[in-house]
């Protein structure tokens, strides 16, 4: 945190720092360093891996917030991720994103929810990403 917060301008080495590390912070350090991110959003839009970089820790906090069962702060991210719309050149991210939304509906009682995570961790098992998929599955069993 200390070296974050040392940086004024990050780039993509700060973000994968933010990024991979972000389940270890505290709810203040998540929700200040998060809101940062937010602030430069057009500036990481505008280049793609960037976008790619923050996307992931978007994803990353949503699923930080959703384990907390912080769902006001998960709600936030999701909302911010839909807004700015996540291309089909990040498929397996857009996936994720909708595997995320289910896991809020789980959150929140819904009916169908889990069935709705079973579906978009199949669909990523059905493309390519059977090791993920078979994370998402056994994360789901744990529900």
């Amino acid at each position: 945190m200390n070296y974050l917060e040392s940086i004024s301008e990050w780039g993509r080495y700060e973000l994968w720092i933010f990024g991979n590390c972000l389940r270890h912070f505290d709810d203040n350090a998540l929700e200040y360093y998060g809101m940062q991110i937010l602030g430069k959003g057009n500036y990481y839009h505008s280049i793609h891996l960037k976008q790619q970089i923050v996307i992931r820790t978007f994803l990353n906090l949503i699923d930080t917030w959703l384990r907390r069962e912080n769902l006001m702060q998960a709600f936030k991210y999701i909302n911010h991720l839909n807004e700015i719309g996540i291309s089909i050149n990040f498929f397996y991210e857009k996936i994720i994103l909708k595997y995320h939304e289910a896991h809020y509906k789980v959150l929140q009682k819904q009916n169908g929810a889990i069935e709705e995570m079973k579906k978009h961790a199949q669909t990523l098992g059905d493309y390519g990403y059977s090791v993920e998929a078979k994370a998402l599955f056994e994360e789901i069993e744990k529900l």
